[in-house]
């Protein structure tokens, strides 16, 4: 495991006083409690959470001025009120509405203060790990974490976005008015029309230069839009998409920015992103991440700790690997939700339950990049060391580092079963092009995320450009993988001679969106016309193997909202495609879901399960599976043609379905799950048999396995078995034990089964296979056994040892 860096994010609340003494001890503590991760990287960053960024805004020079600071639990700056409960009511316990101090004596800091702690932390973090020390400065655009009467008293002008409540978060687009108050930059105060952008950057410049700090970290969607925290935007208000503000929306950004950089060069910028795909914040927002990445202005956007609160794990894998298609640089960032600093939750210990799928899910993504190599993260971030009280409590690290230690040395190495390709540069065109429409992007990313949320095991990302030079260059890596294509990106004329170059290879693909925009060559490869669009209620039937519950059964009406589906259902079929789900109205048949080309290819529309009273609020309103057909389902249900099949048994159509990743190291395949309904059960099989994971006994029936999964799991998987009789086949790690040897796998319960194997690469000379029905737990117990000989398959996923029609137990050696 080596990365380029790790970040420990801290507030103030840890340093009880103000003293050099309490600022030594707090460092020496936090690190030292991290440094068996911290040996792994070149550099080590803090990230002070201070406030909320406005002590870059109030900052006039002076180090003896104080400014307001984090010390506060529940929203610092609530919504205005009418009036006031009593001092004892129960309702003040609610602190979105009534904030309170972590502690009684808890007073402003001078800026003095703060330069002496960044100088301690260099000194400290240097001393104990030996690495440079970096220390980061925070900016939040909301009003949680301090008071701050720049934002919501003198220049409320700047907050112009509604998300807490009306006029609560600062915008990028913001303008200042003129304030003849001195600050640090703008000594003669601020002149009328001053750009947010131009202000920020100048104080922070300032700011940064006196007080020791390295770079800064721009929170909660600051510059990616107007409204971060929702679907709607400048574009998009959830009835309709006003594609013509584009031009201003783009241009308001793009001017944040360089008047931003301009004003303070040269300095790093790392980001949160709002807490959607890339996609989506272009189609609602405009928002210029083709020119941000092209410049290298920005670091780019971390996985969203959102997870953590909504257990929304397709949104979250969506929208990082939307972010991290392209990288701008060479960082590619990876953050964890150890603890919570203003709302009184440590989510290891309370939201997560000290379960770390949130580790092992999102750190089987993987990005390919145009010479087919592998990237994976490569920077950590902890959100925080500290929690709500001001501790660092050394069980949080202890618990964490080890899982951290494992995903990382077994990150994917090649791409997994499922690759999206994803059209990063051209969904900035079709929102700002010549010919716009952001209702398909938001129709694609949208459905993107709910289709990995409802078990699709997608987690290998390749941008088209990426792709395109790869299909070039003649290299085979995606030739094992199913490609999931938008079907936007197939318009351009260039991804389709890089997509025909792979189909004829042999390579399979899912088309997914509308058929809009698709050009005539896919229309004939689907084997499907374009007829007028069906908005309004349709009823779905499929043919498509489905989910089984004990009550109930999903709803088969869906209501297409065509601001949300990509104007309606166009598609109709000809004698060339194979419908296995369709949409009724009437007299009216449209095509859902279909396969060609001798089941080489599919398409899927991007169907959601929309509630057709659609809310004011800024999030998408969905249907419960039990009242809307759950049409992202379809996604994993169309695997099945493709050889995984991957379905759940559970208890009603409500229930909470797992969610599976499914990665590569090694030549194994490894299987990362969230569960949050353990009654739910898993059937799966694969194109090379049911997947045995390690240590684990599987029912295995029909070429099926059976699991009843924990909350989170995350284990490697060799060995896949073909058989129709219902046996249960264990799996053992046993010792090498032999010297020469390094891993031994015991598998029994096998009842004329197909086996393969698929060894670690390098261990041509002592691989070995005993196929017996003798029963035995020592690996001494085969030393007198013939090895049996192995028909060696060179399948596209890898080199796979067959043993056919093992009855008894098999023990591989390598």
């Amino acid at each position: 495991m080596h990365l380029k860096n790790i970040t420990l994010e801290l507030s103030s609340k840890p340093f009880f006083d103000d003293s050099e003494d309490t600022m030594r001890t707090v460092c020496q503590h936090l690190f030292r409690q991290w440094l068996p991760l911290l040996e792994t990287a070149d550099q080590v960053s803090v990230l002070l959470w201070l406030a909320d960024g406005s002590e870059i805004l109030e900052y006039t020079g002076d180090l003896n001025q104080t400014f307001e600071w984090a010390y506060w639990i529940g929203l610092a700056n609530p919504a205005p009120r009418d009036h006031d409960l009593p001092p004892n009511h129960r309702a003040r316990r609610n602190i979105h509405l009534y904030p309170q101090k972590y502690r009684p004596d808890v007073t402003p800091r001078t800026y003095g203060w703060l330069k002496r702690l960044t100088a301690v932390i260099r000194e400290t973090g240097k001393s104990i790990t030996g690495k440079p020390i970096r220390v980061g400065e925070t900016f939040d655009n909301g009003p949680e974490f301090a008071i701050s009467p720049f934002k919501y008293q003198r220049h409320r002008e700047i907050a112009l976005a509604h998300t807490a409540y009306p006029n609560s978060f600062v915008t990028c687009n913001a303008i200042l008015h003129a304030d003849p108050q001195p600050y640090a930059a703008f000594p003669q105060g601020i002149p009328e029309g001053t750009t947010l952008g131009h202000f920020l950057g100048r104080q922070f410049h300032a700011f940064a230069r006196d007080l020791g700090f390295d770079y800064i970290w721009l929170s909660n969607g600051m510059g990616f839009g107007m409204e971060t925290w929702g679907i709607t935007g400048s574009l998009f208000d959830k009835h309709q998409f006003k594609p013509e503000k584009a031009d201003q929306a783009t241009a308001e950004m793009l001017r944040f920015w360089h008047d931003f950089t301009d004003a303070c060069p040269g300095m790093t910028i790392e980001t949160r992103g709002s807490n959607l795909s890339a996609g989506v914040e272009i189609a609602t927002d405009a928002a210029p991440l083709r020119e941000l990445y092209a410049k290298n202005t920005i670091v780019p956007p971390v996985n969203s700790p959102w997870a953590a609160l909504n257990f929304n794990t397709g949104l979250e894998i969506a929208a990082w690997m939307s972010h991290v298609a392209e990288l701008p640089g060479d960082i590619f960032p990876f953050r964890f939700y150890t603890h919570d600093p203003w709302w009184l939750n440590s989510p290891w210990l309370d939201r997560y339950g000290r379960q770390p799928w949130d580790i092992f899910l999102p750190l089987s993504i993987c990005r390919v990049t145009a010479d087919g190599a592998v990237q994976t993260p490569n920077s950590i971030a902890f959100l925080s060391a500290d929690d709500s009280l001001g501790r660092l409590p050394d069980q949080v690290p202890r618990e964490v580092i080890p899982h951290l230690f494992e995903a990382f040395d077994n990150a994917p190495d090649a791409p997994g079963p499922l690759v999206l390709v994803y059209p990063f540069d051209e969904y900035s065109e079709l929102v700002r092009g010549h010919d716009r429409h952001p209702d398909l992007v938001f129709n694609e990313d949208f459905f993107l995320g709910e289709t990995i949320q409802c078990g699709t095991p997608l987690n290998t990302v390749i941008s088209t450009g990426n792709f395109r030079r790869l299909a070039a260059s003649g290299n085979t890596c995606l030739d094992a993988s199913i490609l999931i294509i938008p079907i936007t990106a197939t318009a351009n004329p260039a991804n389709w001679v890089a997509i025909t170059t792979l189909l004829n290879r042999g390579v399979k693909a899912i088309f997914y969106g509308t058929l809009r925009l698709a050009p005539p060559e896919l229309l004939a490869l689907l084997g499907l016309r374009r007829a007028s669009a069906v908005t309004g209620q349709v009823t779905i039937s499929s043919s498509l193997p489905a989910d089984t519950f004990e009550q109930g059964q999903p709803a088969r009406l869906l209501h297409v909202l065509p601001q949300f589906m990509g104007g309606g259902l166009e598609a109709t079929a000809t004698s060339a495609a194979q419908v296995c789900v369709h949409a009724r109205q009437g007299n009216l048949r449209r095509v859902v879901a279909s396969r060609s080309r001798n089941g080489q290819v599919a398409f899927l529309q991007a169907l959601l399960p929309a509630n057709p009273n659609v809310s004011p609020s800024r999030h998408f309103d969905a249907l419960p599976p039990d009242q809307s057909f759950p049409a992202p389902d379809l996604m994993r249900h169309l695997l099945a043609d493709f050889g995984w099949r991957l379905h759940f048994q559970a208890w009603k159509p409500n229930t909470i379905l797992p969610r599976i990743n499914i990665s590569r190291h090694q030549n194994a395949f490894r299987f990362a799950l969230l569960a949050r309904d353990t009654t739910a059960a898993i059937s799966i099989s694969t194109p090379y048999g049911a997947p045995i994971l390690d240590e684990m006994e599987t029912m295995v029936e029909r070429d099926a396995a059976i699991w009843h999964p924990d909350k989170c799991w995350h284990a490697d998987c060799r060995c896949f078995v073909k058989q129709q009789a219902r046996t249960v086949i264990g799996c053992k790690i046993l010792w090498p034990y032999t010297p020469g040897y390094t891993g031994r796998r015991l598998y029994t319960g096998l009842k004329n089964a197909d086996v393969r194997f698929f060894p670690p690469p390098g261990f041509d000379d002592t691989f070995e296979a005993i196929v017996t029905e003798a029963h035995f737990s020592h690996p001494s117990h085969t030393i007198g056994l013939p090895a049996t000989p192995p028909v060696w398959e060179n399948t596209p996923a890898g080199p796979c040892a067959l043993y056919p029609n093992v009855t008894g137990n098999i023990a591989v050696a390598w």
